[in-house]
Order: structure tokens, then C-alpha cells, then sequence
């Protein structure tokens, strides 16, 4: 009967049931680093009609008359791509009652993935209800925990060690958005720390920093960019298909949201920048380099936002190791975009009977990438509530 009314009300309101994401606006609430799609609503149906494909609305800046390519993948050699996604996704899903038990649009994703001694493993966050009493309009909290897998499509989750952050004192903080880097012998884990009350503190807001020497135990390093005077939030590493960090110049690079860059000697201790050049696509998913050998100064930053029309959907965007600072061409469609006749990048239950789970009808982004046996390995959300796999050839 749900879906019944919610197919009804589809037809009644005209709603685009086409797929992607889209970067929003920040809003009005308890401070001015909140995203609109964070604050609480009680008109569900609304949300999910707002965050479907649209031109007007989630067009992004990119020119209005950019044309479709007839094959992107031809035109822009340096991509990476195309994307098949796994047939039988989600590979990931909400596990009631416990710490990633997930919520109404929002579960399990955002998620880093690294291969270590042919074990494939998911560093995920996982979402809940808020289960502590802070002065905030934010409705939802999350940690990070891991899963692991043996071809990388069926995952075990750790209960032993996950989740990692929320204990003590720290349990009134939410860890978000996940990107795993190795260099030597430790393991780097870059992610979003909040405090609902005051996103506005950067001393305990923004890129915060974890090490581990085998992907289960880690030490809080703390906030990153603890002095910032402007929200440091999404931020990636450059590294190799193989997800180890990479030097250009002597310098490790980092890509972080609203035109920041920062640099280290040591993957500890890092300086950032406002640079100029500005280019489409949203925020930071992940960033690429060495992946081909023809040419060894390409590197490719993964977006994630408004794009063409979908609310939020994956997009890439070629640099040079010459000027990492410069964006030197982006594709004008998305290489990872949701279905709207998959449910669950739909915003709708993957198990009959296909209940609506999540607002987030056009909703794709993703921090887990590597490549292993010769082909890419995505690891994306699907309605913002599951994880989903795609695939790409290597064709570099």
C-alpha cells in the first residue's frame, strides 16, 4: 500500500524519476557550515521529489551549453571508466539494532576500501539516530567500522574493533566520510568530525586524522587543521590505484572541499591554501594518480555533487603533477550517476516490499576506490542508505 500511494503521488506531482546527486546550499540552521539536506523535515515525500534529477535545480555550475559526449570515454582518454555496476547490489546494507542500524536516508556508505594481502577492506560510515543529548536541529550521528571480504563483493563486518571513534568523551562527535591512504608501514584515515552544537569551532570541526598499522586498531591524531578560519571538510589524498600516498614536488597533496589544497612532509602534520582556479562537479571524492604510464603526470580528482541535472552524481576532473592546483579539463556527464529503476539508488528499500528508506532519489557519491586483477573497484552509496559496487576495465 505504501508503494501503491507513492507511485500515486509520483503521477499526481509530475516527479522526474531519473537519476544522480547534486552539491546543495548551506543553510539557515544552527550554523552556517550545516547543508540544507542535514536539517530535519517531516514531508518526506517533498524531500524525495526535490532531490530528484532536475536541470533547474541541480544543474551545478557547469555551462549551460555543454553537450552530451557521444563516447565520453573516447573523447577524454585521461578518464577513468566506464562504470558497470554489480548486478546484485547493494553489497552492503543497515544493521538493525547496532551501531550502523542506519535510518531514514541514511545507512551505510561513503566508505574506503583497500586491499591488503587479497582481502578486500571496507572502511565504512555507518548512521544512526542520535543517541545523545546535544542542542542541535541535526537528527543523526555516525561512526566508522570495517568489513571485510575475499572477492570484494561479500563482506563480514567486524563487531570486535568496530566501530573505531565514538567512545568516551568522543561519543558526542559524528565521524563522516571516509578516504584511507597508506604510506610505509601505517595506514591514514581522513574523515569529517562534527559537533552538531557548534560546526563553527574548527578546533573540533572538520578533517580529522586516525593511523593504524592493520586497518582494525587506530590512534586518534585529532583534528587536522586545528587554527583553520573556514571549514576544512572532505578532504582526500592524492594516491596510486593502489591506495598508497604519492609525492609530487616532495609534498603530499590533499584535495578538500570549496577550493582548498594542502600539503605535508609527513601525513601528519599538513598546511592549507585557497587556490583560484575553480571547476565544476561538487565535492572531493577521491584523488588519483600514476595510473598511467603513458602518461605519468596525469591525475584525476573524483567529485561529487550537482552534476547536469542530478542532485548528486560522481564526476572527474583532470590535473597535472606540473600544477596540482590547476584543474585542466572535466567531463561534461558524470561517469556514475543513480538508476532510477534500481530501488535502492532510488530511495527505495532493496528487499520487497520495496518500502521508501531514503529523500535521496538522485543521490550517488562515493570515497572507496582501488584497482586490483586488472579492473577498478567503486565503492558507492546507493540512496545515501547502501553500498554499492561498480566496476571499470584498465584501460591505461
Amino acid at each position: 500500500m505504501i508503494k501503491k500511494n507513492i507511485i500515486l503521488l509520483m503521477a499526481i506531482f509530475g516527479f522526474s524519476c531519473q537519476s544522480s546527486k547534486k552539491q546543495v546550499t548551506e543553510a539557515t540552521g544552527d550554523s552556517t557550515n550545516l547543508m540544507a539536506w542535514q536539517l530535519n523535515t517531516t514531508d518526506k515525500l517533498k524531500e524525495w521529489k526535490n532531490y530528484s534529477f532536475s536541470t533547474d535545480r541541480w544543474w551545478g555550475d557547469f555551462p549551460k551549453n555543454l553537450p552530451p559526449s557521444k563516447d565520453m570515454m573516447k573523447e577524454y582518454p585521461w578518464a577513468i571508466g566506464p562504470v558497470e555496476k554489480y548486478s546484485n547490489n547493494p553489497v552492503l546494507s543497515p544493521s538493525p539494532g547496532k551501531w550502523d542500524q542506519g535510518r531514514f536516508s541514511g545507512g551505510v556508505h561513503n566508505g574506503a576500501i583497500i586491499v591488503k594481502d587479497g582481502v578486500f577492506y571496507y572502511i565504512y560510515r555507518g548512521e544512526r539516530p542520535i543517541d545523545v543529548n546535544i542542542n542541535s536541529k541535526i537528527n543523526y550521528i555516525c561512526d566508522i567500522g570495517v568489513a571485510t571480504s575475499t572477492d570484494g563483493i561479500h563482506f563480514i563486518k567486524d563487531t570486535v574493533n568496530s566501530p573505531f571513534f565514538r567512545k568516551g568523551e568522543d561519543r558526542k562527535y559524528s565521524y563522516e566520510d571516509v578516504n584511507v591512504v597508506k604510506s610505509g608501514d601505517t595506514y591514514y584515515l581522513f574523515c569529517n568530525q562534527w559537533y552538531w552544537p557548534d560546526t563553527d569551532d574548527f578546533s573540533i570541526n572538520g578533517t580529522f586524522l586516525a593511523t593504524s598499522k592493520d586497518l582494525l586498531h587506530w590512534k586518534k591524531e585529532g583534528i587536522v587543521f586545528p587554527k583553520a578560519t573556514t571549514t576544512h571538510r572532505n578532504a582526500v589524498v592524492l594516491q596510486n590505484p593502489h591506495n598508497e600516498a604519492v609525492r609530487v614536488n616532495g609534498k603530499y597533496i590533499m584535495y578538500i572541499n570549496n577550493n582548498l589544497m594542502a600539503y605535508s612532509d609527513d601525513m601528519i602534520h599538513w598546511e592549507s591554501k585557497k587556490v583560484n582556479d575553480h571547476f565544476p562537479g561538487g565535492e572531493c571524492c577521491f584523488a588519483l594518480a600514476d595510473y598511467d604510464s603513458q602518461h605519468p603526470d596525469d591525475m584525476i580528482l573524483f567529485t561529487g555533487g550537482n552534476h547536469t541535472g542530478h542532485f548528486y552524481a560522481i564526476g572527474e576532473v583532470k590535473f597535472s603533477k606540473k600544477d596540482p592546483e590547476k584543474p585542466l579539463q572535466y567531463l561534461p556527464r558524470p561517469v556514475l550517476a543513480a538508476d532510477s529503476t534500481l530501488p535502492y539508488e532510488h530511495g527505495f528499500s532493496a528487499t520487497d516490499p520495496k518500502e521508501m528508506i531514503s529523500s535521496f532519489s538522485d543521490c550517488i557519491f562515493f570515497n572507496g576506490l582501488t584497482l586490483y586483477q586488472n579492473k577498478w573497484w567503486f565503492y558507492y552509496g546507493g540512496s545515501e542508505y547502501y553500498t554499492c559496487l561498480g566496476t571499470a576495465p584498465n584501460r591505461h
